[in-house]
C-alpha cells in the first residue's frame, strides 16, 4: 500500500467512525419514536416522525462530533502524539524566511476607526519583534460614511507616523473603495485582482480581529512547509466584552468549543471549513478558484453570495487544495456582540446567507464533507422552525385522538421502555457534549486554572446552563422568524455590526420580545388545556419566553458582567493569564485621542504597491474547474 493510499484509507475510516454512529443513533431514535406513537397510522404521524428525525439527526451529528473530539483528545494525551500541523503551530516561532511574502488584510465597513487601528498597531508591534520585512498590513476600507472615512484616513496617518519610529515594523497600507461592490467578498477580490499576485499568502481578519505576531508567523510557516495547503483556519477566542451576556458567551466558547473543533478536525481532515477570518490563505489558490458566481434569481436566495466563506472552502477543496483547521491555537481573538439583540441581529444576516446555501449544496464537484458543512449551517437555523412545527402538529395530533403529545413528552410524562430510552438518548445528546467538555477540562490542571480553578469552573458552568436554558426559547423564536421572513422574500440589510458594550434599555427589550412573551403565554395556556403534565414538560420554554425581556435587559449590563468577574464567575484564560497583546489593545482603545487625532499628522503615507491587474474568473457551480493546479486533486490524501 502506497503512502497516498494509506492516507486515503485512514481518512475513510475516520469518516466512517463519524457517519455510521450518527446514522445508527438517528435510526434508533426513529424506531423508538415510532413505538411511542404506536406506529404510523396516517400522514400526520408520518410527518411528525419526519420532523422528529431531522432534528434527531442534527442533534446526533453535533453530539457525536464532540464525543469524537473527547476520544481524540484523550488518545493524544495518553499517547503523547500531536499532529504535524498542530505541532508546528505550537512550536517555536520561526523568524522571517525571506522566501515568501504575506499580506494581513483588515476589511472594514463603517466601523469605529479607533479600535480597528488600535488592533492594527498591536499586531504591527507584535510582528516588529522579529522583524516584519516580509509581512505587510492592509486596511481595505469599504466605508460609505464620509465622516468615518475621514477618521480612517487620520487614524492611518497617525499610526503610520508611530510605526515609522518602530524598528522592524511592517508597512501599513490604506485603500478605500469608492464603490462597495460585492461586500466583503468583493473587497477582498479587489485586493487580489490588484495586488494579490505580489503576495504568497494573505491572513484574513475581521474588523474585530486580533492576532499575535507569533501566531501569524507560525501560520506562514505551516503554509511554507506544506505546498498542498490552500487555507488554514484558526479557532479565534471571543474576548474583550464585559457585559454579562458577552462574558457568559466568552466563557462558554472557551469551555465548549475545543472538543467540538477537535471532533470536526478528526473527520473533515483536508476538506475543512472556513469561517471568514483569523485564517491564512494561499493567494494564488484563492485567486484561481474562489471568485464567487452570482446566484440566479433575486435576493434573498439569489444574487450575491452572502455567507461566502464556507463556499470558498468548498471551491478550494473541489480544486484539490487542502483546507485545515487548527483545533487549539493561541494568539487569535475576536469580539462578540454585547447583548442578545445585537447577537440575534448578526444571526439574522447569517440566516439569510446560510439559507442561500440551499442553492449551492448540490453544486457539481463539491466534496461530500463540504456539502455537510453547508447542510449543518442551514440546519443551525432551520432546526428552530422544525421544532416549533413539531410542537404544533403534536398538539393537533392529540386533538385528533393521536399520540403526538406522547412523543413530545416521552420519558417525563409518557412512560414506558421506548419513551424512557428516547428520553435518555435525548438528554445525553443535549447535555453530554457539555459534560464531556467539562470533564476534559477538569482532568487538565492547567486548563482548570485558566477558568479560575475547579470550584469557580463548576459554578460558572452551572450558571451558564441556567442562562442558556432561559435564552434558548427566545433564540428559537428569533430563528423561526428569520427563516420564515427569508423564505418569504425579505432581504436583510448587511450593515456594520454593533461594537462595544452596548446596554439594552427596558423599552427596547419589551418592544423586541413582545411577540415572544405573547407566544409564551399562548403556549402555557394551550399546554394547560391539553394536560398539566405538558406544562411541566414545556416549563423551560414557557419560562424562557415570558422572561425574555428581563433576560435581555439585565444580561446587557456591564456592571453585572464586571460584578460576575469580581465574584470569580465566567472567567476565561484571557482574564487569568492575558497575553501582552490583549492587555496592550485594551490600553490603546482607552486612549482614543492618539488613535484618531482631530488633525491629520504631517506625514506621508506609504503609497500602495503598484497594482498588477489580474482578473479573477467567477467559478461555475455546474461543473468542476478543470484548470487544477499542481497541488491539485491527484495529490490529495
Amino acid at each position: 500500500m502506497t503512502p497516498k493510499t494509506a492516507d486515503r484509507a485512514a481518512v475513510t475510516l475516520r469518516r466512517a467512525a463519524f457517519v455510521v454512529p450518527i446514522l445508527l443513533l438517528t435510526l434508533v431514535q426513529l424506531l423508538l419514536a415510532a413505538e411511542v406513537l404506536g406506529g404510523i397510522d396516517g400522514p400526520l404521524s408520518l410527518l411528525l416522525l419526519l420532523l422528529f428525525g431531522m432534528n434527531a439527526a442534527w442533534l446526533s451529528l453535533n453530539g457525536w462530533q464532540v464525543a469524537l473530539g473527547f476520544l481524540a483528545h484523550l488518545s493524544q494525551r495518553l499517547a503523547g502524539t500531536v499532529p504535524a500541523l498542530e505541532r508546528m503551530a505550537a512550536g517555536p516561532t520561526p523568524g522571517p524566511s525571506g522566501t515568501t511574502r504575506t499580506a494581513v488584510l483588515m476589511p472594514v465597513y463603517n466601523e469605529e476607526p479607533g479600535p480597528v487601528f488600535a488592533a492594527l498597531e498591536v499586531m504591527a508591534r507584535s510582528l516588529a519583534r522579529d522583524g516584519a520585512g516580509d509581512i505587510d498590513l492592509f486596511v481595505l476600507s469599504d466605508s460609505t460614511d464620509g465622516a468615518v472615512a475621514a477618521e480612517e484616513a487620520r487614524a492611518h496617518l497617525a499610526l503610520t507616523s508611530r510605526l515609522a519610529r518602530l524598528p522592524g515594523a511592517p508597512k501599513l497600507y490604506y485603500r478605500r473603495r469608492l464603490r462597495n461592490v460585492g461586500r466583503k467578498a468583493g473587497n477582498v477580490a479587489d485586493f487580489c485582482e490588484n495586488w494579490g499576485s505580489q503576495y504568497d499568502f494573505m491572513v484574513m481578519l475581521d474588523a474585530d480581529s486580533l492576532m499575535t505576531g507569533d501566531c501569524i508567523r507560525k501560520l506562514v510557516a505551516c503554509m511554507e512547509a506544506n505546498p498542498r495547503l490552500g487555507l488554514v483556519q484558526t479557532v479565534s477566542h471571543p474576548t474583550n466584552r464585559e457585559t454579562l451576556f458577552a462574558r457568559i458567551q466568552q466563557f462558554a466558547a472557551r469551555l465548549y468549543t475545543p472538543l467540538s473543533v477537535r471532533g470536526l478536525d478528526f473527520w473533515q481532515q483536508g476538506d475543512g471549513n472556513y469561517w471568514g477570518h483569523n485564517a491564512i490563505i494561499r493567494t494564488r489558490a484563492f485567486m484561481a478558484h474562489c471568485a464567487l458566481p452570482v446566484l440566479p434569481g433575486a435576493a434573498p436566495l439569489g444574487g450575491e453570495i452572502l455567507c461566502h466563506d464556507v463556499v470558498e472552502a468548498a471551491l478550494l477543496a473541489r480544486a484539490g487544495w487542502e483546507v485545515r483547521v487548527l483545533p487549539l491555537t493561541e494568539g487569535t481573538w475576536e469580539e462578540l456582540p454585547a447583548n442578545v439583540i445585537d447577537f440575534a441581529g448578526r444571526d439574522k444576516r447569517w440566516c439569510q446567507g446560510n439559507l442561500q446555501h440551499l442553492r449551492l449544496i448540490h453544486a457539481d464537484g463539491f466534496r461530500w464533507a463540504n456539502r455537510l458543512h453547508l447542510a449543518n449551517g442551514i440546519m443551525s437555523y432551520v432546526s428552530s422552525p422544525i421544532w416549533l412545527l413539531f410542537m404544533l402538529l403534536s398538539a393537533l395530533d392529540a386533538g385528533a385522538g393521536g399520540q403526538g403529545l406522547d412523543l413530545m413528552t416521552a420519558g417525563l410524562v409518557e412512560a414506558g421502555p421506548a419513551a424512557d430510552w428516547l428520553f435518555g438518548i435525548t438528554l445525553g445528546l443535549l447535555f453530554g457534549p457539555k459534560l464531556l467538555s467539562l470533564v476534559a477540562t477538569l482532568l487538565d490542571r492547567q486548563a482548570r486554572a485558566g477558568f479560575g480553578g475547579t470550584g469557580r469552573l463548576l459554578g460558572s458552568a452551572l450558571l451558564e446552563q441556567v442562562f442558556s436554558t432561559l435564552l434558548a426559547p427566545a433564540m428559537m423564536a428569533f430563528y423561526t422568524r428569520f427563516v420564515i421572513s427569508t423564505l418569504a422574500g425579505q432581504v436583510v440589510a448587511w450593515n456594520a455590526q454593533p461594537r462595544g458594550d452596548r446596554a439594552v434599555g427596558w423599552g427596547e427589550a419589551w418592544r423586541t420580545h413582545a411577540g415572544h412573551v405573547g407566544l409564551g403565554a399562548a403556549t402555557g395556556l394551550g399546554a394547560l388545556m391539553l394536560g398539566e403534565g405538558l406544562v411541566l414538560w414545556l416549563s423551560p420554554v414557557i419560562a424562557g419566553l415570558l422572561a425574555s425581556p428581563a433576560v435581555t435587559a439585565l444580561s446587557s449590563r456591564r456592571t453585572l458582567g464586571v460584578g460576575a468577574r469580581r465574584a470569580g464567575l465566567f472567567l476565561t484564560p484571557d482574564e487569568i493569564r492575558p497575553e501582552p497583546e490583549l492587555a496592550t489593545l485594551r490600553q490603546r482603545v482607552a486612549d482614543a485621542a492618539d488613535l484618531v487625532p482631530a488633525v491629520a499628522p504631517n506625514v506621508s503615507p506609504a503609497p500602495l504597491p503598484a497594482p498588477v491587474r489580474l482578473a479573477m474568473r467567477p467559478q461555475s457551480l455546474r461543473r468542476p474547474d478543470p484548470a487544477l493546479e499542481t497541488a491539485g486533486a491527484d495529490q490529495r490524501p
